[in-house]
């Protein structure tokens, strides 16, 4: 079992090793530096709070608001592509292991 714990943790350092890993930390560390941004992702998460607990249609158009103006930061367009992107690499990955589970599994 040692052995392929090791090879997963290879395959998780090739992963942070990745360009795309690496864009990711970079762009993230950028974002959560950066306090314009942050302050309103913050917002927005305290008037989603808010929105949980009561139904109000002016907090609702607070939050999407808050979010125009987010969308408007390239910084943070460019961390929603990497992010997809690094997710959608995760997904596939997900998914090899699943089919190769399956298939081990499998009674014929």
């Amino acid at each position: 079992m040692n052995n392929i714990e090791n090879k997963i943790d290879e395959l998780f350092d090739e992963l942070e090793d990745s360009k795309l890993y690496k864009d990711y930390v970079k762009v993230k560390e950028n974002l959560e530096n950066n306090s314009e941004i942050m302050s309103l992702i913050n917002d927005i998460k305290r008037y989603q709070k808010i929105s949980a607990n009561n139904k109000d249609k002016s907090v609702d158009d607070k939050i999407k608001c808050l979010y125009n103006k987010l969308n408007h930061y390239p910084l943070y367009q460019s961390y929603l592509i990497i992010k997809e992107e690094l997710e959608e690499e995760l997904f596939m990955i997900k998914e090899v292991f699943e089919k190769y589970f399956k298939m081990m599994l499998k009674i014929n």
